[in-house]
């Protein structure tokens, strides 16, 4: 019995089979990548979460103009209520810190802006009497936060603190 003889196409390309083989790897390798990709998208957050801090070192260069408004919170503070000015090129200049301690969802779900319970701790916030004094439980929106992010140059991963 004769085996059949493969024919090349008249344009030289490789056979049925083989251009099936070929685009079935290259599906397959498709998928994998969009899986690993989402995967690691998934673990990969980048944004503001419980347990972040910001760092104010004295020697760095920070936005200035950037000041936001916070307000004591309640649950901490007998200035409940009270609100203070945070201004980064001031605290930096005195140093301290921002520890991220909870997150406030509104009820109406993650689309809304959500408030945050911080820390602060360190010299001073502020000028004038619109200091938060060396150590303060405050609330500030995400907005606000995202701004005091910024004004110490960004993210940086390690260890999840915002160096600068």
């Amino acid at each position: 019995m004769k085996t059949p003889k493969r024919r090349i196409r008249e344009n030289g390309l490789l056979s049925n089979t083989a251009e099936s083989l070929l685009t079935a790897c290259a599906v397959v390798l498709l998928i994998a990548c969009i899986g690993g990709i989402t995967t690691m998208l998934g673990t990969l957050h980048i944004g503001l979460r419980v347990g972040d801090i910001l760092v104010f070192k004295p020697e760095a260069h920070v936005a200035d103009g950037l000041a936001v408004k916070a307000t004591h919170e309640a649950t901490f503070s007998p200035l409940s209520g009270d609100s203070c000015i945070l201004d980064p090129a001031v605290m930096a200049h005195s140093g301290g810190s921002i520890v991220i301690e909870r997150q406030l969802v509104p009820e109406s779900g993650y689309d809304v802006q959500s408030t945050y319970e911080v820390h602060w701790a360190g010299l001073h916030t502020s000028t004038g009497n619109a200091d938060c004094g060396p150590y303060a439980n405050l609330a500030l929106s995400q907005m606000d936060l995202q701004m005091l992010v910024n004004a110490i140059g960004g993210f940086s991963f390690i260890g999840r603190s915002y160096l600068l």
